[in-house]
């Protein structure tokens, strides 16, 4: 594969990973085909996997740039510490489950070049027949999160024009501009999985920049493979963004309130599909899956909310060891 290292003029390919080499390959194989390794640097950022990923990666992409973290620093922290790293104009965080065309970069560095007040620019991302996924939205609002306007929670309807403006893009594949990081900051790496992206975007709009969608750039993503397996740890996780990226972008006092509704519904639903859970006999799947899915978190809740709850194999005191080649 043709990776680069070192130093990079245009692009710095951010991948945070946990196990799954057969994914991670993927993705990887997949992006030879759109950098150019004069111009551009691949950095795979490890948050301590236990599988042999790291073996199968080096073999099979020697040049690869490889952050060892050594544990689990979270999405946003593992993102900051590759970004503190690259040194090029442009970075372009992807999942390690998401497949890129050829020319991708290229229109990303040549759209930046047409709309130099654009922080950052998302593709379309897509499963694998091809349907659109939901990959930018609306900013969230006091109502919205209420509960009164669920339309902000679900897929807006695709902008008319190739390439729109929009409050947010996920960061499954964003192409962030490095001015905008000097300028206005990088990723808060407060949060530790979901929401981050959310946060992000809005930050740098309200700064004056603007997020702009790519129809014309699509890129594959299989949805949820970094989540299969620890499902609740993940909701907790949720839960706890959430509630942080109320305190980030909202009034203290329209935070605070926001998240004392937040779990009120909580606990409402916790008791809900308890009643259920307990009227099936706990025979049905789906209901007790769901009541379990909430009583992690009310658990949560009421053990003041624990930073090591969660996910699995956090670092200590929120920071990685130090990186190794």
């Amino acid at each position: 594969m043709a990776e680069a290292t070192g130093d990079a003029g245009r692009f710095s390919i951010v991948t945070v990973h946990r196990n799954g080499a057969e994914t991670l390959l993927r993705t990887l194989d997949a992006l030879a085909g759109a950098i150019d390794p004069q111009r551009d640097a691949v950095l795979v950022v490890d948050n301590g996997s236990t599988d042999d990923s790291l073996a199968r990666l080096r073999a099979a992409h020697p040049r690869v740039n490889i952050i060892e973290n050594g544990c689990n620093l979270g999405y946003a922290g593992a993102v900051n510490r590759a970004v503190a790293a690259a040194r090029s104009d442009y970075v372009l965080v992807l999942n390690n489950d998401a497949v890129v065309p050829p020319g991708l970069l290229e229109r990303m560095a040549q759209l930046f070049a047409a709309h130099p007040e654009a922080a950052v620019i998302g593709p379309l991302l897509v499963a694998r027949d091809g349907a659109p996924q939901r990959c930018f939205g609306v900013e969230p609002t006091v109502s919205g999160e209420a509960g009164l306007r669920r339309s902000e929670r679900r897929r807006p309807p695709l902008p008319v024009a190739e390439v729109a403006p929009v409050d947010w893009i996920s960061g499954a594949c964003m192409a962030v501009r490095r001015a905008a990081i000097d300028r206005d900051g990088s990723i808060d790496d407060g949060f530790f999985f979901y929401f981050e992206d959310v946060e992000w975007c809005v930050r740098l709009r309200r700064a004056g920049w603007r997020v702009l969608l790519d129809q014309n750039s699509r890129v594959v993503h299989e949805m949820g493979t970094s989540t299969k397996g620890v499902r609740r740890g993940a909701q907790i996780e949720q839960l706890r963004s959430r509630l942080r990226l109320y305190r980030r972008i909202f009034p203290p006092g329209t935070a605070v309130a926001l998240g004392a509704w937040r779990i009120v519904r909580l606990a409402v639903n916790t008791a809900v599909w308890g009643v259920l859970a307990i009227a099936t006999l706990g025979l049905v799947r789906s209901v007790r899956e769901r009541f379990l899915t909430y009583a992690s978190q009310a658990l949560w809740c009421l053990a003041l909310m624990p930073n090591s709850w969660g996910l699995p194999d956090k670092c200590p005191a929120g920071r990685g060891r130090p990186a190794r080649r």
